[in-house]
């Protein structure tokens, strides 16, 4: 059975001329009251044609996929500013850019989605401004921890890599602006391509 939000059950019951149901007194006593319950709660999902966002469950919009662009603004350059002093990370940074400017098939699902949780380090812009993208760094299998990560003399902390897309991500804006974030979404670096 699909989990429902109670505001959205009560809302297809009000629509469906049920609401009724909830403010009169049960005809057969407390029994009756609890039968009359159960039979509205459960609904199976088959019968649940009720037009709403794919992510009821989140309370977040979700988005296709949108089609690829290719952006000769995020094709890469000699280096960034400000420097990714890791080689590692300053080769899979390139090397992803590369990839996302001429729309080159991405290893996941989930690189390219339209990324509408707002988050405090990224400047606000409209819904589906940002797209996502999983930063592989070589030798960071599953299960590695934490790691140091200095940008700009500043040292970061990569997160462990828990699964195998790990924390690291690219977050695209407008198809020009690119955000590296270490830790999943805690931090965020704003890096410009220089050439």
């Amino acid at each position: 059975m699909r989990k429902i939000k109670l505001s959205l059950l009560l809302s297809s019951l009000f629509l469906a001329g049920l609401a009724p149901a909830f403010s009169a007194p049960p005809v057969a006593g407390p029994a009756r009251a609890y039968d009359l319950l159960a039979d509205l709660v459960y609904v199976p999902a088959a019968e649940i044609s009720v037009s709403t966002p794919a992510a009821v469950e989140t309370g977040l919009r979700q988005y296709e996929n949108p089609p690829c662009v290719p952006s000769q603004a995020l094709a890469p350059g000699k280096t960034f500013s400000p420097k990714v002093s890791d080689e590692r990370r300053d080769r899979a940074i390139k090397d992803l850019l590369a990839r996302i400017a001429v729309c080159s098939p991405m290893p996941y699902d989930n690189d390219g989605n339209v990324h509408s949780k707002p988050h405090a380090g990224l400047p606000k812009k409209p819904a589906g401004y940002y797209l996502e993208y999983t930063l592989i760094v070589p030798n960071r299998p599953a299960g590695s921890g934490p790691e140091p990560v200095v940008i700009g003399g500043v040292t970061y902390t990569a997160g462990p890599v828990l699964s195998f897309r790990g924390a690291e991500r690219l977050m695209i804006g407008g198809g020009r602006e690119v955000f590296y974030t270490p830790d999943h979404y805690t931090t965020f670096i704003p890096l410009s391509i220089v050439r």
